[in-house]
């Protein structure tokens, strides 16, 4: 096995597939990439079992052949050599030699077919979508997927092919139990679908995307293929039912508040450096034409503010945690926002005007 390429080419597609290797496996070839050399392409591979990513790059070919590498290792090499041609060259199917000017390099190979096989299963129809605007939806929803492995059904993206009645869209949706994101784009599909994508998948998945126009997905009843430009990642995926996001947006939220984002977020953002409680709680009291935020007792708070907002509803007095609420109000990209609540005990719901996305807060005890 022998190639030559520009370094700026071989460093992009190993930063790609790099994600996937799994730094403190016990198993000696998961923490290799895979380089496989036929027909004047080189294609890299790298897994932990759960995810697989391959890069794929044209070259100068002396030589087809195959081995693994160790990963890092790799990559820092060729991050550290100067840029220009690298020749790539496998030496007595033990030591993967790496010249570029008067630099050289031997690193230690396992054999290739060591390296194990991630079969696909049989996946569906094929979709292409907009890749500009799944980064946009993953990064509005991934900040609310849970940590708590005790519901591992919630510890991941879920993202839905959704086909009703005329709608078609591609949606993703991110609950931990308090709160709710949920972002959505219409796109053509021909059947619906619903699968759990794993956190760690989910931003190897944002990172890969990341300046691709056009992304293809296909999914089946245990994988998610995605294919970008030279790059596919393939990810196994959570087995569970997901909760019945449709059931938890509330529908009788009538009393509109809107509110200038920036003021919230530093209002919230300021009263939220006293609460030192578990639940990091703010009382919320909205009223004509005003909202106060405090921590601590009613007759001499820890900390107070107030910021004029425009509603003219009943009074309502309820709690939300201060961290909870700063990470919806990030995610907000218009200069105003609306909460619409139904009462002090019940979830509120976070939008902007022309903004596909939206977020359910659940209310805690003050």
């Amino acid at each position: 096995m022998q190639f030559e390429v520009q370094k700026s080419i071989i460093l992009k597609a190993i930063s790609d597939t790099n994600g996937a290797v799994e730094k403190k496996n016990t198993i000696p070839v998961l923490q290799n990439i895979k380089i496989d050399v036929a027909d004047d392409k080189v294609v890299l591979s790298a897994t932990d079992m759960d995810i697989l990513i391959t890069s794929s790059f044209e070259c100068d070919m002396k030589n087809s052949g195959q081995t693994t590498v160790p990963a890092q290792m790799f990559f820092d090499i060729i991050r550290k050599i100067p840029d220009g041609p690298i020749l790539v060259k496998l030496e007595n199917k033990i030591n993967l030699q790496i010249k570029s000017g008067k630099s050289k390099y031997n690193l230690p190979c396992i054999d290739a077919s060591e390296f194990p096989a991630l079969s696909e299963g049989e996946m569906n129809q094929e979709i292409e979508i907009d890749a500009v605007k799944i980064c946009k939806m993953i990064d509005k929803t991934r900040f609310a997927i849970s940590n708590d492995e005790s519901r591992y059904y919630l510890n991941g993206l879920f993202l839905q092919g959704f086909s009703k009645e005329n709608i078609n869209q591609i949606r993703t949706v991110a609950t931990d139990g308090h709160r709710l994101a949920l972002s959505f784009m219409d796109n053509p599909i021909e059947q619906g679908f619903s699968v759990i994508i794993p956190k760690k998948s989910v931003n190897e998945i944002r990172r890969i995307i990341d300046g691709i126009k056009k992304i293809k997905v296909a999914v089946s009843r245990s994988k998610i293929r995605i294919v970008a430009d030279k790059s596919m990642i393939m990810s196994k995926l959570i087995d569970g039912e997901f909760p019945d996001y449709e059931k938890v947006l509330p529908k009788n939220n009538s009393h509109l508040a809107l509110i200038n984002r920036k003021n919230l977020f530093d209002c919230v953002d300021r009263v939220s450096t006293v609460a030192s409680d578990k639940h990091r709680s703010v009382k919320v009291i909205v009223e004509n034409g005003k909202m106060s935020l405090q921590v601590g007792g009613d007759d001499n708070p820890l900390a107070f503010e107030e910021l004029d907002i425009n509603y003219s509803g009943d009074r309502i007095e309820t709690g939300f945690n201060s961290r909870y609420m700063l990470d919806i109000i990030s995610q907000i990209d218009k200069e105003e926002l609306m909460i619409r609540f139904r009462d002090g005990m019940s979830p509120a719901l976070i939008e902007a005007q022309d903004m596909s996305s939206v977020y359910v807060l659940m209310p805690v005890r003050v």
